[in-house]
């Protein structure tokens, strides 16, 4: 796998940002001295990659994505990226709060559809999910056993005040991803340490037990469906580069219970195969199944036939848990990321004030793009000053939002036409950089550049019949990538997996 990053993208960070970055503290610590020693250098990159591929921090290549002969490190960062300690452990603390929000929004009909009709009426892919939804609704078959995996985003922001806080970016409801990764990295970023600093303290950078922490959620759902003989099944594409990350929750869920029979099923394998008894329970290839769990299904790309939406609708229809339901993954839309900001909103579904304050301390600006007064607005202030905003289409996986003169160029485009509601408008945050180095395979040497890195905290979730079995934070992940760069991702090559240096 060779992962370039394209230096021809204009900068991110314009004059405007400038001076609200100049009013910061000073910068954080790093682990090490930046930049390292050439001497030292070269020799420790080497070493990292091996040290990367020995603890299983590995992806398929590009060019072979269906073969696992041969494989590469996947891309990550030589140095940890530090964070305030009391911000990180903020994130965790608020994790359980995320978890009950989305639950209690998930299971909201009402709600989502007031949040998502306009959305509804002009983006075809959230119109067939909820399409879905209302069939669900119509049936009365209530799912009662429900579990949600989630990883709430934040960035380190310049701009809210003269001191760092988080901003949350985003919500992932379906797929969150590179827990599996994300685990692995750390004991190579303490040994590159040892290595560069021995006077460093390596428990700064804290082990991570993310695949553990979210595979417990599948666990607990196959048990509690109540069934020992029925099987996981784990919604796949064919062809897979991550294969990796998602093998080590599947061996995570057996070590929970070494007799549960984990599956990897296409969508359209699965609608054209299974099948649905008298009393909801769905079958596959002669097996109950307990839990379906997507790791594809979050873009429509993923949906390469009518087979893999009737896959969708049956295990909806069934006793099965969904990892997402229907619900957990419309909730996860950036429309209602976007309406649970607004004000009195959050007191709807939750009534501790403590938990709402802190909550809401992460929100930036989210604003409707609506055809009404308040969209309107919202598009005339975007229009007049692009850099200041990213504009959001509801979908997951990165490489889907529009940034700085593109922003202009469509609100010109969809000015007074139902298509401008297909998107939300955020405050663009302005991160924390640091210098550091990424290591990229099919690279023998590498040079320090300013990187901005995204902290994810991952939640699980299990309940039965209302009743919560199961709600907690489970561990972290870090993406890092260039200053220049307006997109995300480790899947579309712009960011690499990296690890928390707790300051």
């Amino acid at each position: 796998m060779y992962l370039r990053w394209d230096q021809q993208r204009p900068a991110v960070l314009l004059q405007s940002y400038t001076i609200s970055a100049a009013k910061m503290s000073p910068p954080l610590p790093s682990c090490v001295e930046v930049p390292v020693l050439l001497s030292k250098l070269n020799q420790t990159v080497k070493d990292a990659k091996d040290l990367a591929c020995l603890n299983g921090f590995l992806m398929r290549t590009k060019e072979n994505p269906d073969s696992s002969d041969v494989v590469s490190p996947a891309p990550f960062m030589l140095l940890p990226s530090s964070i305030p300690k009391h911000l990180f452990q903020t994130a965790l603390s608020i994790q359980p709060s995320i978890n009950e929000l989305y639950f209690k929004v998930a299971n909201d009909y009402d709600f989502l559809w007031k949040t998502l009709e306009g959305t509804i009426n002009v983006d075809e892919f959230t119109a067939k999910q909820w399409e879905i939804m209302k069939q669900v609704q119509t049936s009365g078959k209530k799912k009662s056993l429900q579990v949600g995996m989630l990883r709430s985003d934040y960035m380190l922001d310049t701009a809210k005040s003269d001191d760092l806080s988080l901003s949350q970016v985003e919500v992932n409801t379906i797929a969150a991803s590179f827990a599996g990764l994300a685990s692995k990295i750390a004991p190579t970023h303490r040994l590159i340490i040892r290595q560069l600093s021995p006077e460093t303290d390596v428990s700064k950078v804290p082990l991570n037990n993310a695949c553990s922490g979210l595979s417990e959620a599948l666990y607990l759902a196959w048990k509690a469906y109540g069934n020992p003989q029925a099987v996981v099944v784990v919604f796949v594409d064919e062809d897979e580069r991550n294969i990796f990350d998602q093998r080590c929750q599947e061996v995570a869920i057996t070590d929970f219970d070494p007799t549960i029979k984990v599956w990897r099923r296409s969508m359209e394998y699965v609608g054209a195969n299974a099948n649905l008894t008298e009393d909801d329970r769905i079958t596959l290839d002669n097996e109950e199944v307990a839990v379906f769990y997507y790791r594809t299904g979050y873009v429509p790309t993923q949906f390469k036939s009518d087979l893999a939406w009737k896959s969708k609708l049956l295990a909806e229809l069934s006793k099965a848990a969904v990892c997402p339901s229907i619900g957990w993954h419309l909730a996860g839309s950036k429309k209602v990321q976007q309406e649970l900001a607004q004000p009195g909103v959050l007191e709807k579904f939750m009534s501790d004030p403590e938990k709402i304050a802190a909550m809401r301390s992460t929100f930036t600006g989210l604003y409707s793009l609506a055809l009404d007064a308040e969209g309107d607005a919202a598009a005339e202030k975007a229009i007049a000053n692009p850099d200041k905003f990213v504009m959001k289409p509801q979908l997951e996986g990165g490489g889907n939002n529009i940034y700085k003169e593109e922003i202009r160029t469509t609100l010109q485009k969809t000015a007074g036409t139902a298509d401008r509601s297909k998107y939300i408008l955020m405050d663009r945050i302005i991160p924390h950089s640091v210098k550091n180095y990424v290591i990229r395979p099919g690279y023998s040497h590498t040079e320090t550049a300013d990187y901005v890195s995204e902290f994810g905290f991952y939640g699980s979730f299990v309940s039965l019949d209302d009743k919560v079995l199961l709600n907690k934070a489970a561990g972290h992940q870090v993406r890092t990538k260039q200053k220049n760069q307006d997109e995300g991702g480790v899947a579309v090559g712009v960011s690499s997996l990296n690890s928390p240096f707790l300051v």
